[in-house]
C-alpha cells in the first residue's frame, strides 16, 4: 500500500507556524468515504465487489493506530438488501469508537431499516473530542426521494425541491442527491450556537459536498445555498468533510475548508483512505492511497485598516 507523505501545506497559515506545532496531536481519527460495496462486477472506474477487500485492508491499519474514532462518510453500499450484511462484519472489527452518514446508496429500503444496519439512534448527531473539537454529523437524504413511503411528507417535498431545481437548470438537480430539512438546520444552529459557547471548533461530516470548488457542481447539497448561508454566520466553523464525489477536492471559502475524500470503491490499487491528526489550531490529514495528504489551519485574520483621519 502506497502511503503519501504529509505535506507542508499550510493554508493561509503565519509563516512559521508549521514549526511551532506541537510534536503530539490531542487525538486523531480515520476517514474513509463511498465504500460502495455491492457483489456486482465492476462498472466504469467503480470496482464494488473487490471493494470488500479494501475495506479489510483499511479497518486493519486503522486497529494499530491510537485512534478517538473512525467515521465513514456514507455510501457504504452500491445496492442490494443483502449488502450491509457482508460490510457490516467486517466494519464492527473496529477498535475505535465507529460514527457513519447516511449516503444516497445507503437507502434501498425505508430508513428505520438503513438505521439499524448502520447501528445509528438518529442520522444526525454531534459529539465532542477533548475541550477544543466538536463534530457534528448530518443527513444530506434528510429531504430525498430514497428511504420515504411514496407519501411521506418528505418525500413530497423533496419532490417540490428537485422540481425547482430543475426548472432553474441547476447541475445538481439529480434524483441522487439530496437535502437538509428545515428542522435539522434549526437543530444545526442551536449546535453552531453551544460550540461557540464552549469555545469548540466545529467540522462538519455529511455525505454531501456543499463547495463546487471542493467538488462538482453536480455532486452538491441540493440546499448547499442555504447551508452555506447559515455555516457563514458562525465563526466555531472549521472544515466541512464529505463524500459523494469520488475523485476527492479541496477548497477554502469564506474561512471554512472544504474537503472531498476519495472514494474507496475507485481505488482499486492503492485504497483510499485517512489518518486526520487533530491539533489546536490545525487537521493534519495523513492521506493512505489515492486520498491526499494536507494540513488545513484556522485562517488568520487580518486587521482591519482604520481609515485616515482628515485634518
Amino acid at each position: 500500500m502506497r502511503r503519501h507523505s504529509l505535506l507542508a501545506l499550510l493554508f493561509l497559515a503565519p509563516l512559521g507556524a508549521q514549526n511551532t506545532r506541537p510534536s503530539q496531536p490531542i487525538f486523531s481519527f480515520g476517514v474513509l468515504a463511498d465504500v460502495q460495496y455491492a457483489d456486482k462486477d465492476r462498472s466504469g472506474a467503480r470496482h464494488y465487489r473487490t471493494s470488500l477487500g479494501r475495506l479489510a485492508s483499511c479497518v486493519k491499519d486503522l486497529n494499530q493506530r491510537d485512534l478517538a474514532f473512525v467515521v465513514q462518510l456514507g455510501d457504504f453500499i452500491d445496492d442490494g438488501k443483502d449488502s450491509f450484511d457482508d460490510v457490516m462484519p467486517i466494519w464492527k472489527k473496529l477498535k475505535a469508537t465507529r460514527r457513519s452518514v447516511i449516503g444516497n446508496h445507503d437507502l434501498p429500503f425505508l430508513r428505520e431499516r438503513a438505521l439499524r444496519k448502520l447501528e445509528l439512534a438518529s442520522s444526525h448527531y454531534d459529539f465532542a473530542v477533548g475541550e477544543t473539537w466538536r463534530f457534528v454529523v448530518l443527513d444530506g437524504m434528510d429531504v430525498s426521494l430514497y428511504g420515504y413511503p411514496k407519501n411521506h411528507p418528505k418525500r413530497r417535498e423533496a419532490t417540490k425541491m428537485l422540481a425547482a431545481l430543475k426548472e432553474q437548470n441547476f447541475d445538481n438537480a439529480q434524483r441522487w442527491n439530496g437535502g437538509i430539512g428545515k428542522s435539522q438546520l434549526a437543530w444545526l444552529e442551536r449546535v453552531l450556537i453551544d460550540a461557540k459557547q464552549q469555545q469548540q471548533r466545529v467540522v462538519l461530516c455529511c455525505h454531501f459536498p456543499i463547495l463546487e470548488k471542493a467538488s462538482s457542481s453536480f455532486h452538491l447539497l441540493w440546499n448547499h445555498l442555504t447551508v452555506r448561508k447559515l455555516l457563514a454566520k458562525h465563526e466555531c466553523v472549521f472544515a466541512w468533510c464529505n463524500g459523494h464525489d469520488h475523485k476527492g477536492g479541496y477548497a477554502q471559502d469564506a474561512g471554512i475548508h472544504h474537503l472531498t475524500f476519495a472514494g474507496m470503491v475507485e481505488a482499486p490499487e492503492t485504497n483510499a483512505f485517512a489518518v486526520v491528526h487533530a491539533f489546536r489550531d490545525q487537521l493534519v490529514i495523513e492521506g493512505i492511497g489515492k486520498q491526499a495528504s494536507l494540513t488545513l489551519q484556522v485562517p488568520v485574520k487580518k486587521p482591519v485598516k482604520k481609515p485616515a483621519s482628515k485634518r
